[in-house]
């Protein structure tokens, strides 16, 4: 995306006044929620939206290139080299969270059914169940048990490394579950509280009736990555097990994200 060029007025009101965007997120945790309330900024431009990869080097000459009136997704732990460059790049940070558990369910799911080339694909596919399909998601995979070796991290790791995000003072944390609304099982006062919180980060102004219309059109299930979207799956699928686990290797991020109080669950 280093050759961007307004092909409408659209796009040309986006790259004289719209804000550079940077979406982070932990995976699974509403990206493509978040993207969707964004691209119907009027002067943000839809067709610039697109993901940094940054397991591919060269990424911060990516982000080099990011003009006004673009959003740039990523799933990024926060580092003082990224937070310097996107501060000093005029970048408006968002970061999205989710309910642990809801992640670990979502992402078992993900990687088995629906993401095949996947690199944890046909290890997952291996299981015998769902269950334990989870249990791995939870968990984590030893290294010796996949095809390039790599070890995969459980969620309570992913998730730590993320945390440093919630204490950046110019980093507005959403909440996927205030984000969907009633669509979602969410509420729809949070719904437009939420929206008018990232509309002020990015030093947005529109009228009632916009953001309104906006709302509307934030849940949506056409994504390739979309399942469910749900708040509350995991208490369709954590068992007694699932659960005591958990809390063995996440229950302390869940709590500093604000999802629980303690262990009593």
């Amino acid at each position: 995306m280093r050759h961007i060029f307004p092909i409408n007025s659209r796009e040309l009101k986006a790259a004289r006044y719209g804000p550079k965007v940077f979406a982070n997120s932990i995976p699974k945790a509403g990206t493509n929620v978040l993207s969707q309330m964004l691209n119907q900024i009027p002067c943000i431009a839809p067709r610039w939206t697109y993901a940094i990869d940054n397991s591919i080097p060269g990424y911060f000459k990516q982000l080099y290139y990011v003009k006004k009136g673009q959003v740039v997704t990523a799933h990024m732990y926060r580092s003082q080299e990224l937070v310097d460059f996107l501060y000093g790049n005029g970048f408006r940070i968002l970061f999205i969270i989710r309910d642990l558990r809801d992640i670990a369910t979502s992402n078992a799911f993900y990687i088995t059914y629906i993401d095949k080339p996947h690199r944890l694909h046909s290890y997952f596919t291996s299981l015998p169940n769902d269950s334990e399909r989870l249990m791995a998601s939870i968990t984590g995979i030893d290294g010796h048990l996949l095809k390039d070796g790599v070890r995969s991290k459980s969620i309570g790791e992913h998730a730590e490394a993320y945390l440093p995000w919630l204490d950046d003072p110019n980093c507005l944390t959403i909440r996927f579950e205030d984000l969907i609304g009633s669509s979602g099982g969410g509420r729809d006062k949070k719904q437009i509280d939420i929206v008018n919180s990232v509309l002020k980060h990015i030093d947005i102004k529109l009228s009632e009736s916009e953001i309104k219309e906006l709302v509307t059109k934030i849940f949506f299930s056409g994504s390739r990555t979309f399942r469910k979207g749900k708040i509350g799956d995991w208490k369709n699928h954590f068992t007694e097990e699932h659960k005591r686990v958990f809390k063995e290797v996440a229950g302390k991020a869940l709590i500093k994200l604000g999802y629980e109080n303690g262990y009593d669950w």
